[in-house]
């Protein structure tokens, strides 16, 4: 484990690392005062999860090896925001579909350790896109009204603007050469239908 732990909400919130490995990852909830063990939200579930939908499974990772972003505007600090890294094996012929909260962002309740909801990045993952970086919390003028976002500069060559309250996707732009993907479409997908275009690069 490499990740520093987090303190949101009064819970001590700690991720864990080894997604190269294909471990099944996971982030804790302990008590500071206690060490007792509140809640361990799985970003990657189980085959048999009902969240297991459309083909969203996937065999391990995902790990939370870097620090959330707690959300510091509310008092009690009662959201907390967790980028999630690449699904595992690397080999994503093996792993179909999207692949369930890897490469994703997660706004997790400290508390219960619920997903309140998430956003992925890079579906099925086939380039190590992983998206464990911290992200950036700010409140934006957005058609003349204040919001509060959430910003990552992913790794898939997007910069992301989300609406932090509910995991909408406001705007999603190339702040480098990308040959992935063409656009972000607000359907929250990658441009193109099929999948195998996904997974190969534009030439």
């Amino acid at each position: 484990m490499t990740v520093a732990p987090l303190i949101a909400d009064g819970v001590l919130i700690t991720g864990i690392s080894g997604a190269e490995f294909g471990t099944r990852d996971f982030i804790d909830g302990w008590d500071p005062k206690t060490g007792e063990h509140l809640c361990a939200p799985t970003p990657c579930p189980q085959p048999a999860s009902p969240e297991t939908t459309r083909g969203r499974v996937t065999p391990g990772s995902s790990a939370a090896d870097r620090p959330g972003s707690p959300d510091r505007s509310i008092r009690s600090c009662t959201r907390s925001y967790w980028g999630i890294g690449n699904p595992g094996p690397f080999n994503a012929a093996g792993r179909p579909g999207d692949n369930l909260y890897t490469c994703s962002v997660l706004r997790l309740d400290p508390k219960s350790g619920k997903i309140k909801w998430h956003y992925q990045f890079s579906p099925n993952n086939p380039f190590d896109y992983d998206a464990v970086a911290e992200m950036v919390l700010a409140t934006l003028d957005i058609d003349g009204k204040p919001t509060p976002v959430l910003m990552d500069a992913n790794r898939n060559g997007f910069f992301y603007v989300l609406d932090r309250t509910n995991g909408k996707l406001l705007a999603a732009n190339p702040y480098v050469k990308v040959n992935w993907a063409s656009s972000i479409r607000h359907e929250d997908r990658p441009s193109g239908r099929d999948r195998r275009e996904r997974q190969s690069p534009r030439r």
